[in-house]
């Protein structure tokens, strides 16, 4: 039996163009699923596994499809050839489960995992660096005297809140965080 499997990290992309590629290289069945690679949970892809007999035949798109941990994959890689399962990557043109295919696999996943890393620290080097040069990381924080006055304006009891919010600029959210911070209560007339 000729199995597929596709994978997306995010609920909000897409299997199509997956499947497709996957329906032309003859899969009789194709495995979805929509889970993080970083992760190495993929419940669709264990189920699959489990119900493996010799002789069957895997078929991904791109080696990242299976995840992104180089241990973990040529882990996966062995539990298939074990089987007697054959992996083909349809990017690579390589049977993964064959001795070259998985020597292949080995460096080009090694290679993978090191871009990763290599892209994480320019990010984090980037983020550095901005806040050596003052640049202010995440939501910009209103200044206490707004706060104070979008407060004062609600115990006066004469604005609602979108009057108070539309006049100082400080939104409901934070207007109520900072009321139940202070443990401020209005009295009912």
């Amino acid at each position: 039996m000729i199995y597929g499997y596709a994978r997306v990290s995010t609920k909000e992309q897409n299997l199509d163009t997956q499947i497709e590629t996957l329906k032309g290289y003859g899969c009789e069945v194709i495995i979805e699923e929509k889970h993080t690679g970083t992760t190495f949970k993929r419940p669709q892809l264990d189920k699959l596994i489990k119900g493996f007999k010799a002789g069957d035949k895997l078929i991904i798109t791109r080696v990242d499809r299976l995840g992104r941990n180089t241990i973990q994959l040529l882990q996966l890689v062995e539990q298939l050839k074990e089987m007697d399962v054959s992996l083909f990557i349809i990017e690579l043109g390589i049977e993964a489960t064959h001795r070259n295919g998985k020597l292949f696999l080995t460096i080009l996943s090694a290679l993978s995992v090191n871009e990763r890393e290599l892209l994480t620290e320019k990010r984090m080097a980037g983020l550095r660096n901005a806040q050596a040069n003052g640049v202010i990381m995440g939501r910009r924080r209103k200044p206490k005297g707004l706060v104070d006055e979008a407060i004062k304006l609600w115990l006066q009891k004469e604005y609602t809140i979108r009057e108070i919010e539309k006049a100082t600029g400080v939104s409901n959210s934070i207007l109520y965080r900072e009321i139940a911070k202070r443990g401020l209560k209005r009295e009912l007339v």
